[in-house]
Order: structure tokens, then C-alpha cells, then sequence
């Protein structure tokens, strides 16, 4: 009797705990397989995926979460728009591409600048080496060593998990365990330390539109001296032909 109760109070109180609505930003460089996991994750076939653009948005619900995904292009152009997500976001995930060794030293270039910003230092980080459906794919270790995933971790306290998958093996209840098991750990993580986390975000993203709201003021005062010296000039330009 005492562990049918005991277990309806543990059931009573998970159905009362609070939907958690949690963002997170999908990073990496260009063709590392983003949006297929994206697409994967949400129960999309990741086939014939085109490179994002800006970004993509995904939806979806995981046990008491509602988490948005921000899957982010990952062109050298675009990734300067990354940081403008990097406030609302309670963790990250980054997609390597295992086959490109050759791309490496970039990722690990990119990795860096992305974990010492400091709206996302000290925030938990899932490291997807994708692609290991590729011949000559790098294993755990040899991705961990060729990133200086310990050291760079450590470096700005970001608690971090790496998992070896493929995007493209499968979509929804099939998608590769690997890539299920990181989501999970991530949102777990987030659950654990949620209050410290939604604080920081609450100031971080006030902060941010704060920001945003002053450059816009300034845009709008550069823009409107600018006009002013044109119609100046062009009256100065009209005067003399009217003596």
C-alpha cells in the first residue's frame, strides 16, 4: 500500500510539474549536416536537405519541455548573425562534420569563438559528430583530440557531451539513438540547473533588446542627419539660381 501511494505522489507531482519552454541554437560550418539533424529531430525525412539560409526554425514538444531549435546557416557570411541568438538560448548544439578532416582547424576555430562569447559561456554544449555513415570518418576520440574538445570545454566551464551519429540514417521514432541520448542529456542538464539558467537568459535577453533598441535609435538619428545634409545641400544648390 505504502509503494502504491508512494508512487501516485511520485506520479501526481510529475504531471503538476510546469511545461518548460526552452530554446536552443543548432551551430556548425556549412554542410555539417544542421538541418538534416533539424529535420530528423522533428520527424522530417532528412533527404535532399538544401543549405539554410539565414535560418530555420523547428518546434517540438519532449516530455515537459517545448523547445524551439534555431538552426542557424553556417557560411562564413551568416555566421556573424549567430550571437544574436546566443541570449535566449539555454544550451547548444554543434554539428561537426566527422568526414572533413580537412575542415577541422575551422570548426575547431569556429567552436572556440562561439563557446568564449559571453552569453554562452558556461552553457551546456551537445558536440554531434555527424557523418559517420562516411568512409574514413573520424571516431569520438579523434574528434575530441583534433577539436581540443577537453581543453576548450574546461576553458569557458561549459559542461559538454559528445555523441558519434548520422543525420541521415533515419527521421522521428527512428532517428539515430545517438542524436536522441544527446538531445535527452542536453535537456537534462538544462532541467537541472533550469532557475540559474532562465535567470541569466532573462537578463541577457533584456539586456539585448535594451541594445538592439538603442541601435536602432542611433540608425534612425544617423539616418535623419544625413537627409538633413542632403536637403541642405540641395537648397544651397537651388539659392543661388533664384538671385
Amino acid at each position: 500500500m505504502f509503494s502504491l501511494m508512494a508512487n501516485c505522489c511520485s506520479w501526481l507531482k510529475r504531471r503538476q510539474e510546469p511545461v518548460r519552454k526552452v530554446t536552443l541554437v543548432m551551430v556548425g560550418l556549412d554542410n555539417a549536416g544542421k538541418t538534416a539533424t533539424a529535420k530528423g529531430i522533428q520527424g522530417e525525412y532528412p533527404e535532399d536537405v538544401a543549405p539554410t539560409v539565414g535560418f530555420s526554425k523547428i518546434d517540438l514538444r519532449q516530455g515537459k519541455f517545448e523547445v524551439t531549435i534555431f538552426d542557424l546557416g553556417g557560411g562564413k557570411r551568416i555566421r556573424g548573425i549567430w550571437k544574436n541568438y546566443y541570449a535566449e538560448s539555454y544550451g547548444v548544439i554543434f554539428v561537426v562534420d566527422s568526414s572533413d578532416e580537412e575542415r577541422m582547424e575551422e570548426t575547431k576555430e569556429t567552436m572556440s569563438e562561439v563557446l568564449r562569447h559571453p552569453r554562452i559561456s558556461g552553457k551546456p554544449i551537445l558536440v554531434l559528430a555527424n557523418k559517420q555513415d562516411k568512409e574514413g570518418a573520424l571516431g569520438e576520440a579523434d574528434v575530441i583530440e583534433c577539436l581540443s574538445l577537453e581543453k576548450m570545454v574546461n576553458e569557458h566551464k561549459c559542461l559538454c557531451q559528445i555523441e558519434p551519429c548520422s543525420a541521415v540514417l533515419g527521421s522521428g521514432k527512428k532517428i539515430d539513438k545517438s542524436i536522441k541520448k544527446g538531445l535527452y542529456w542536453l535537456l537534462h542538464i538544462i532541467a537541472r540547473d533550469f532557475d540559474a539558467l532562465n535567470e541569466r537568459i532573462q537578463k541577457d535577453t533584456t539586456e539585448q533588446r535594451a541594445l538592439e533598441e538603442q541601435e536602432k535609435r542611433e540608425r534612425a538619428e544617423r539616418v535623419r542627419k544625413l537627409r538633413e545634409e542632403r536637403e541642405q545641400r540641395e537648397r544651397e544648390q537651388v539659392e543661388p539660381q533664384c538671385i
